[in-house]
């Protein structure tokens, strides 16, 4: 007998229509499930930090999620990366294919697929990704009627503190309930466990990883603004005598306030108060300086690379190796997502309508197809005339060009340039004379003396007896040769005859090319 699981590998508990058109996680008046949050980021220190991080391991991870919460919302930088790698997913469009052939997973997988690419749907992802900061996340399918079937009418997403891990492996999910941790309603929840890291899934979110960072820029940025506020302002350094009173002393440091607000002050005449320059000498940098080595290293641990949200060295080149890196990352994510996705969503549609046999279709988010235009073009241009055939269709998906309306003005290649000899357009010059000049520019040139000796050689037989005989020898010798030495043999003892037919003619022909190059003669046919 097939027993049916959870996420988790527990043995599934039924469910009737009626409690899952019910919401389950929701909040509660007086009890454990508020909306109401801590901020245990206020004032934290490295104690409190350590502190936190232990305690969601073990224990409750509530100050630990309420902590990445505050992180998101205090720290512009961090915000901003999450955020990036967050969105990235939205960049990428759901594929949804069958498990098998039958007509079943056809129809599951076409199920599917409609509720993914649902508006509602759609937008849930980027609370799925929350798991990203806090190393899972909780949504809510809401299902509503459909005829005789039920639907997935959107996701809401559900706030994580309203769940605890179990305590024995570290894995299973509890909702929190007044009763005490109750197990999840099957076919309810998606819930995403982003793997940052292997171990515990609670230790595999990004704000883990990011927590000591927020917390050493925060002291920086605290000691950074202690300075700004005195940057530039002289030290009021006030001296009282052994007698003075504490009213004197009080009346003392009043004024030496007053110097740095008012630009005035009175003291008593037997007080001394002195006013000293202050020397600056680059130290508003190391603040700075700080400040952004902290911010380059949530980048990194977020996004993987640092050229995509921090101005540095290195060019185009490197831009676009840090933006591998950084679609390497969105792609992995995806592949988690996608994951899940199939897990929860096509697992509950085929438990609702589908028989145990029927495959759970393969869902995936496939990168983007990138063309560079400029190749493409010269493939355009020369892969036809070498065989390639290209279709038209593809063309316009890459350069989102679409069919031209009927009637639509196109743009045509220019037309060829005209003959240089035309008609003439005044009538006073006689079309003869035209035709006469046409005829000149057709005409081949004038040949010289050694175009006429060279007919007259061919015509005569002396070139083709020539090859007959001398040559042809010479030709048959070098075919027959075995090695290049024999060659080399053959060539040296041709060259060592007596002249004969070749080196006559040889001598004849450039001596008469000579005279024609000299006197310039002419001949006409």
């Amino acid at each position: 007998m097939v027993m049916l699981v959870d996420q988790f590998g527990r043995p599934l508990r039924r469910v009737t229509t009626s409690q899952l058109l019910e919401r389950e996680a929701v909040p509660t008046m007086g009890g454990v499930r508020s909306i109401q949050s801590g901020h245990p980021a206020d004032g934290l220190t490295p104690p409190r930090l350590a502190a936190i991080l232990r305690e969601a391991e073990v224990n409750d991870a509530t100050r630990y999620l309420e902590f990445a919460e505050q992180m998101e919302e205090k720290d512009l930088h961090y915000a901003a990366v999450l955020g990036v790698r967050k969105r990235a997913i939205r960049s990428l469009e759901v594929q949804v294919d069958p498990g098998d052939t039958t007509s079943a997973a056809s129809e599951l997988a076409d199920m599917t697929r409609q509720a993914l690419i649902s508006a509602a749907v759609r937008t849930s992802l980027i609370d799925m990704m929350d798991a990203l900061g806090k190393s899972f996340s909780v949504c809510e399918m809401l299902w509503e009627r459909e005829g005789k079937n039920l639907k997935i009418g959107g996701m809401e997403w559900v706030d994580p503190r309203w769940f605890q891990f179990d305590q024995t492996n570290g894995s299973y999910l509890f909702l929190r309930d007044d009763a005490g941790p109750q197990p999840l309603r099957p076919d309810t929840y998606v819930i995403h466990f982003a793997k940052a890291k292997s171990g515990l899934p609670i230790r595999g979110g990004l704000a883990r990883l990011a927590g000591w960072a927020y917390l050493f820029k925060n002291y920086t940025v605290k000691d950074w603004s202690i300075f700004l506020e005195a940057y530039g302002h002289p030290l009021r350094l006030g001296k009282y005598g052994p007698s003075a009173s504490a009213d004197d002393r009080r009346t003392l440091l009043r004024a030496a306030r007053q110097i740095g607000v008012d630009m005035a002050a009175i003291i008593p005449k037997d007080m001394d108060l002195e006013v000293i320059a202050a020397a600056i000498n680059g130290a508003e940098k190391l603040y700075e300086g700080n400040a952004r080595w902290w911010d380059e290293q949530l980048s990194k641990g977020v996004l993987g690379q640092v050229a995509t949200t921090d101005a540095i060295a290195g060019g185009h080149a490197v831009g676009k190796i840090h933006e591998q890196v950084r679609d390497d990352i969105r792609d992995a994510d995806a592949e988690q997502l996608a994951a899940t996705l199939q897990r929860d969503v096509a697992g509950a549609l085929k438990r609702l309508h589908f028989p145990d046999n029927v495959p759970l279709p393969t869902i995936s988010f496939p990168p983007p197809e990138t063309v560079d235009p400029k190749l493409l073009m010269e493939l355009m241009e020369k892969g036809p005339k070498a065989g390639l055939k290209i279709s038209v269709k593809q063309i316009r998906e890459v350069f989102a060009l679409r069919e031209p309306e009927k009637g639509e003005e196109i743009l045509t290649p220019p037309a060829p340039a005209e003959s240089p000899v035309s008609e003439p357009q005044d009538p006073t010059i006689p079309l003869t004379a035209v035709r006469q000049a046409a005829s000149r520019l057709a005409a081949p040139p004038p040949r010289d003396s050694i175009d006429a000796m060279i007919d007259a050689m061919l015509a005569s037989g002396e070139v083709q007896q020539v090859m007959d005989g001398e040559i042809g020898e010479l030709i048959e010798a070098l075919a027959a040769a075995e090695d290049m030495d024999q060659i080399h043999d053959i060539l040296a003892a041709f060259q060592d005859e007596a002249p004969g037919p070749v080196q006559d003619l040889l001598t004849r022909s450039t001596f008469a090319a000579r005279v024609a190059g000299e006197v310039g003669a002419l001949v006409k046919d």
